[in-house]
């Protein structure tokens, strides 16, 4: 494991492929009032050297956890299935192991402590942090897979459909939960069946249906 300090965090933050004004999606993880770590998926995007912003729905355990404690982490992974049992932690009960607060296995954790917040609409709200200190664990390249990304797309698009489904929002849920199965579509075409991103849209898909027959 690599640790980095503050000279050393725009060319490790480069490295790891955040992008200055780009979205990236990671694990975020809060504190829970009773101090437990709460993770979720969460785009992150990097605003100036080492800023970021977050926009959690104010429904969320993660935004009231901020609002509570400036601490957090962003856990840097290509694995789909903790994007699906973070995102889902009422439906899928294995979850990932924890550090303290960072994933144990993930790529790189990012400390991050929050510095500000403004309400950007009714239902986000903005949060800024700035990076305290980054933790390297994987050096070696990894090749861009089409099925990992394309099945963290769809935990990404599933996340609101359950919601949008209790508040009625059914065309909204429909629309999302369309833009999930291309993105299976694609997961099966071009990963296999035994691989960790086919295993994880044959759960996410099983997820919709169970979904849809309770709406």
């Amino acid at each position: 494991m690599i640790r980095m300090d503050r000279a050393g965090f725009a060319e490790t933050l480069d490295s790891l492929g955040f992008r200055d004004g780009c979205i990236a999606e990671v694990v975020l993880v809060t504190v829970n009032p009773d101090g437990s770590p709460n993770a979720a998926p969460m785009g992150a995007r990097r605003v100036g050297g080492d800023v970021f912003e977050v926009r959690p729905f104010k429904t969320s355990a993660t935004y009231r956890n901020l609002l509570s404690d400036p601490r957090s982490t962003m856990n840097v992974t290509s694995d789909p299935m903790v994007f699906l049992a973070t995102a889902f932690k009422d439906e899928v009960s294995t979850q990932p192991a924890m550090d303290g607060l960072c994933l144990r296995g993930c790529d790189a954790c990012v400390t991050l402590e929050r510095t500000g917040g403004v309400e950007v609409s009714a239902d986000r709200y903005l949060f800024k942090n700035k990076v305290k200190e980054v933790a390297v664990h994987a050096s070696h390249p990894r090749v861009f897979s089409r099925g990992v990304a394309e099945a963290v797309e769809a935990v990404i698009h599933a996340t609101r459909v359950k919601a949008f489904r209790k508040q009625g929002r059914h065309g909204d849920a429909f629309e999302l939960e369309e833009k999930a199965r291309e993105c299976i579509g694609v997961v099966r075409r071009v990963s296999v069946g035994s691989s960790p991103e086919a295993e994880t849209v044959d759960r996410l898909e099983r997820l919709l249906e169970r979904w849809r027959s309770d709406a």
